[in-house]
């Protein structure tokens, strides 16, 4: 378990990024683990230029197609790609009110990237990422959270998703690559 988040900034730096260019950094875990937090914190502190997070929500294809084939191809083809040939980069944002995605919008350039949701340390992204960093959190634990942060109307929505992403975590073996992990019962 990493100590602190003076421990993450200073790994993230130590050695040079992969691209030459700027840092590339995923943070993953369950639901409600304290992912978007850690980012807003790591972004918070960065004291190397402009830092750019990339929230997973954002270019999920709604509940039923967002840890599949679909969000991989996203992931490679529209964002890691490119920002590792030094190309533009560029998302549709997922509009979760009316189910479908937006226009494109270009990535600002960065010094750092994070790369923030379940999924965004899976497999074929890491060839792409500088750190990994894991935020674990009980099941029960993760489900309250984002029901009071986002409604209880998500309830049952939340426990599919749950399955869905601990099925993703075991298939990809998200956790045991991290360089990172982070308690989120203590940390967050």
């Amino acid at each position: 378990m990493a100590e602190s988040l003076g421990d993450v900034l200073d790994a993230i730096i130590k050695e040079p990024p992969l691209n030459k260019k700027f840092y590339l950094v995923s943070i993953d875990g369950p639901a409600g683990a304290g992912k978007t937090t850690l980012a807003a914190r790591i972004s918070g502190s960065w004291k190397y230029g402009k830092v750019c997070t990339i929230h997973m929500d954002d270019i999920y294809d709604g509940w039923e197609n967002a840890l599949t084939d679909t969000l991989t191809r996203t992931l490679e083809n529209q964002i890691l790609r490119p920002l590792h040939l030094g190309k533009r980069a560029s998302i549709r944002k997922f509009n979760w009110l009316t189910s479908s995605f937006g226009d494109f919008c270009d990535l600002p350039v960065a010094s750092l990237y994070l790369l923030e949701g379940v999924g965004s340390a899976q497999k074929a992204s890491r060839k792409y990422l500088d750190q990994i960093i894991w935020i674990d959190i009980e099941q029960e634990v993760g489900l309250q959270r984002v029901l009071r942060r986002d409604g209880d109307y998500l309830e049952n929505e939340m426990r599919i998703w749950q399955q869905r992403e601990q099925s993703h975590f075991e298939l990809e073996n998200t956790r045991d690559c991290a360089t990172f992990r982070f308690d989120g019962n203590f940390f967050i």
